[in-house]
């Protein structure tokens, strides 16, 4: 669902205190104890209940030391297939709990599902993400087995997955990942990054969050000894635009991931009267927009989005001008006079390569730093609250966010 947000500032969605954005220990970095313990937050077949929980309870999983290419983690999961009694049983983890009630596999009696009372089995989470992201290395026997990885944002309620699936009373959000291998040797690991957005089709006030993985989505199916690699789930909120109007008319050349603009008006004196329009990919995330004027002839318009998160941003900048000014990706020029920042975005400094007096801005025309240029210069951000700044040299102007 989308929605339009007008002229400076408007808050579309307020923060909940006891909002859950994230999963607590998403890459598997902490676990209960050895190398086939629980992951902390995670559970197996260890931990199951039903009929047959001590039958199953034989290890189907293990911690990988050493993180996948291009991951900080020190771990990631892995589970595997196995055979118990010639029944085999598919890899399984949760972040409820695991019921085993049926030596056969596709029986309704064998479920993963969120156990309110205990909190070792259940997962609190109030927010609405927009994808899933997850690593994976999977390898099966067969081409044609598929890994999954589920994850069902659902009310208050225990919610058996997969029986109660179809219920939209019960739930009201999933994202299901099936994939088939991404290895054919047992001994190697291929890793892709799966995204799989959130299909918001059931009806159920958001309580809590069960996600579910397993070496195949066919109970029972693929061959013993089929693993599945897994590492850093996370949670994705939209901080994006899918228009912006300026004055009624859609903006020119508009693309979500084009974030700088450039317009030319007729006549300066308008630019008081512009009006400016943004409308969110998401109905969730908030939008500020503000309007700035760096001179006589120019507006600059700063249209921040920020994600359900509060983590997440995005800032779009249009530039309206009666001059000529042209602008790249570090600056303005006006006439013969360049105006070179980076890096941009900041963290903790920014190099301007100017000559002369130049100053930092906050958007409000307030003057918070100032240095006399000679070539290239140094600001140091540290006492600056993450943002969006202006850097003014002469009548040039460049936009500089901070993110710390």
């Amino acid at each position: 669902m989308k929605r339009t947000a007008i002229l400076l500032i408007l808050v579309m969605s307020s923060l909940m205190a006891n909002a859950q954005y994230q999963l607590p220990n998403p890459g598997f970095e902490q676990w209960d104890g050895g190398i086939t313990s629980e992951p902390t937050h995670w559970n197996s077949f260890a931990t199951a209940d039903g009929t047959y929980a001590s039958l199953a309870s034989s290890t189907h999983h293990y911690r990988r030391n050493g993180g996948r290419p291009g991951s900080t983690g020190s771990h990631y999961l892995t589970i595997y297939t196995r055979s118990i009694l010639g029944v085999k049983a598919n890899g399984n983890m949760t972040t409820g709990r695991i019921h085993a009630g049926a030596m056969t596999a596709s029986s309704s009696d064998n479920y993963n599902y969120t156990q309110r009372s205990n909190a070792d089995h259940c997962q609190p989470f109030t927010g609405t993400p927009d994808s899933m992201y997850v690593w994976v290395s999977y390898y099966a026997a067969s081409g044609n087995s598929q890994a999954q990885v589920t994850a069902i944002l659902h009310g208050d309620n225990d919610f058996r997955a997969p029986n109660q699936e179809s219920n939209t009373s019960l739930y009201c959000a999933k994202a299901t990942a099936q994939f088939n291998r991404t290895t054919t040797s047992a001994s190697s690991y291929q890793w892709q990054l799966m995204k799989v957005p959130f299909v918001y089709s059931g009806n159920a006030t958001p309580h809590y969050m069960l996600v579910n993985m397993t070496t195949n989505a066919t109970p029972g199916g693929g061959d013993g000894n089929d693993s599945l690699s897994i590492d850093d789930i996370e949670f994705v909120y939209s901080s994006w635009l899918t228009a912006i109007s300026v004055d009624g008319q859609p903006l020119d050349g508009f693309s979500k991931g084009r974030m700088d603009y450039l317009l030319h008006v007729d006549d300066a004196a308008t630019l008081d009267d512009i009006h400016v329009e943004a409308t969110t990919e998401v109905d969730d995330a908030d939008v500020e927009i503000e309007q700035y004027r760096s001179d006589d002839t120019t507006l600059l318009v700063t249209i921040t989005v920020t994600a359900e998160d509060h983590a997440t941003t995005h800032t779009y900048t249009l530039t309206l001008t009666s001059g000529q000014p042209t602008v790249g990706i570090d600056g303005m020029r006006d006439g013969n006079t360049r105006l070179s920042v980076y890096p941009n975005p900041a963290t903790d400094a920014v190099t301007v390569e100017a000559e002369g007096t130049t100053i930092l801005c906050d958007l409000n025309g307030r003057v918070l730093l100032r240095h006399e240029a000679h070539g290239t210069t140094r600001f140091d951000l540290t006492s600056l609250p993450a943002d969006t700044y202006l850097i003014r040299h002469g009548s040039s102007v460049a936009r500089v966010i901070i993110t710390h």
